[in-house]
């Protein structure tokens, strides 16, 4: 049976990279976890209904995290249906429901 990873290992690779620093770094910010929820939920969204369900986001700071959200292959743009998750993106979908327990348990304790 595999057992879960140790923090040390998810926090601190062999060489001293950490893992969860990089993950940070690239779904970190102010707009990106929220395209990635709509995302998440929705299946896939075009351009025009993110900028519309997503409360004020500009189209510039849309287009850019977007764009990084591709670079780093969390999202791919279909030509038929706009946005999606790709394969790497899906894998988000634990650390997602796990964030918004966390954002309903802090809501409901009256310190968020």
């Amino acid at each position: 049976m595999k057992s879960a990873p140790r923090a040390s290992d998810v926090l601190v690779d062999a060489v001293g990279n950490c893992p969860l620093d990089l993950a940070i770094r690239t779904i970190g910010g102010k707009w990106k976890l929220l395209i990635l929820r709509v995302l998440f939920l929705s299946g896939g969204e075009r351009y025009n209904n993110l900028l519309r369900v997503i409360p004020d986001i500009s189209p510039k700071k849309l287009t850019r995290n977007l764009r990084e959200l591709e670079d780093t292959g969390l999202v791919i743009a279909r030509q038929s249906d706009g946005y999606a998750l790709s394969p790497l993106g899906l894998q988000l979908e634990p650390a997602l429901k796990q964030l918004g327990i966390f954002g309903r348990a802090l809501s409901e304790s009256g310190r968020g």
